[in-house]
């Protein structure tokens, strides 16, 4: 890569213009200690009678109820580019009212790049107020591998991107963990401790880089290797990013028992549609996922809104939007 990573310089030229984070990790704050000092007073015991009486269990359940149906997630929505046609397709961007997920699987091309075309793009993005997700090389690369050239030159790139994100600004970098079934099943055991290994590596970068790492569901059959992988790194640094298509086609299981399972580690989704049998990434509607069940599992599981990619052919832009809101979907989509 021709280039020299000075971040500090880019920093402090670009200081006033820093990204904001998309997902601030940070460590609790503790529990609240109750304010001491407070005088007790006697209390006449109540009489519960007619309409005063304390609520019942179902009068309570209805209440929450409501509360789940008052609440609004807005979701942020991305849109794919790859980082060559970053720059160009700003406009693009901008009349459609998207954030940019920025595909950086072309590692020759992220070898070439110079730096300093990276920092004006950085400084563009930033001020057209569009927020950057990074997705990670992964073509061909492994981390569990047999052989250790595959296994240098995969986290050498992965690592790259890791970088290139991080100066674009980004973030979140979605990740591949490269898990097929094409693994010997007698194999699997030593496949996660190797992926272990190297995913090791790279989240502690992405410690030091502050950029979260979203591990995607792609060939996976069901949820055991990912459920493995989280249990082997417990960090905030890694999390899930929940691809519904890839759950239709590849999967034993519905995209929204996906949702349910990884609940508490989604910070990203990843929407698309297909037949059930071939990952066709169509516009969503057209296919086997059921939207609107996906939009009152996410309501009903995620607390917070995350961001949303629609991993759809620009042509399929519009009507996936529009298929999407008429499933319940809101979008922040503004610029100002």
């Amino acid at each position: 890569m021709e280039k020299e990573r000075d971040l500090q310089t880019m920093d402090a030229r670009e200081e006033s213009d820093a990204p904001a984070l998309e997902h601030a990790a940070s460590a609790p704050d503790g529990d609240e200690v109750p304010e001491a000092g407070a005088e007790e007073t006697a209390a006449e015991p109540i009489v519960a009678s007619g309409d005063e009486a304390n609520p019942t269990a179902e009068e309570a359940e209805a209440e929450d109820a409501l509360e789940d149906e008052d609440r609004v997630l807005v979701f942020p929505l991305s849109f794919p580019i790859p980082l060559a046609q970053l720059r160009e397709s700003i406009p693009f961007l901008l009349e459609h009212g998207l954030n940019v997920e920025v595909s950086l699987a072309d590692t020759s091309h992220n070898a070439e790049v110079p730096i300093r075309d990276l920092e004006r793009m950085a400084i563009e993005l930033r001020r057209n107020k569009i927020k950057v997700i990074a997705h990670l090389p992964h073509h061909d690369l492994k981390l569990a591998s047999h052989d250790k050239w595959v296994l240098e030159h995969s986290l050498d790139a992965l690592q790259e991107g890791l970088e290139i994100g991080k100066i674009l600004g980004a973030r979140t970098a979605i990740f591949h963990s490269g898990f097929s079934n094409h693994v010997d099943p007698r194999e699997i055991d030593w496949w996660v401790e190797q992926c272990v290994a190297g995913l090791e590596d790279l989240v502690a970068r992405a410690r030091e880089e502050e950029v979260i790492v979203a591990l995607r569901n792609t060939w996976e059959s069901d949820e055991t290797v990912i459920t493995r992988l989280f249990e082997a790194i417990d960090s905030p640094w890694l999390r899930f990013c929940c691809d519904v298509g890839h759950a239709a086609c590849f999967s034993q299981f519905a995209p929204e028992e996906w949702i349910v399972q990884f609940r508490e580690k989604i910070v990203n989704l990843h929407f698309h549609d297909n037949d059930g049998m071939q990952d066709l990434h169509q516009a969503c509607g057209e296919g086997v996922v059921g939207f609107d069940v996906v939009y009152e599992t996410v309501r009903a599981e995620l607390t917070e809104p995350v961001n949303i990619t629609l991993q759809v052919g620009r042509e399929d832009l519009v009507p996936s939007i529009q298929h999407l809101e008429e499933c319940g979907f809101q979008f922040q989509r503004s610029r100002t």
